[in-house]
């Protein structure tokens, strides 16, 4: 589900590139890279995520990990309808809104 669309992603859609690398488990490192931010960026996010319980914290003896929380993952299960929902295709209309 990653967004195709790197550039001028908004907040909701980075929030939701970064739960989906997290529903495995992943290093801040590799969000960094695999949803393309910057340092200031996955740390902003990830202080956020897991400020609503989005995502958590585990530490492990291979370091910091990030997972994706039951909420996180009812986030993504909302946000993917929502992509689907918007990417249905447009119906052409056989009469125009106004007449002329």
């Amino acid at each position: 589900m990653m967004s195709e669309r790197k550039n001028n992603r908004g907040k909701i859609q980075i929030m939701g590139d970064v739960l989906e690398l997290a529903t495995s488990g992943i290093k801040k490192t590799h969000i960094m890279y695999k949803a393309n931010l910057s340092y200031e960026q996955v740390h902003l996010y990830l202080s956020e995520l897991i400020e609503k319980n989005l995502i958590a914290q585990d530490t492990s003896q291979n370091g910091v990990v990030y997972r994706t929380t039951d909420k996180g993952r009812e986030f993504l299960l909302y946000y993917t309808r929502i992509v689907e929902f918007l990417e249905e295709p447009r119906v052409e209309l056989s009469t125009p809104y106004v007449r002329m």
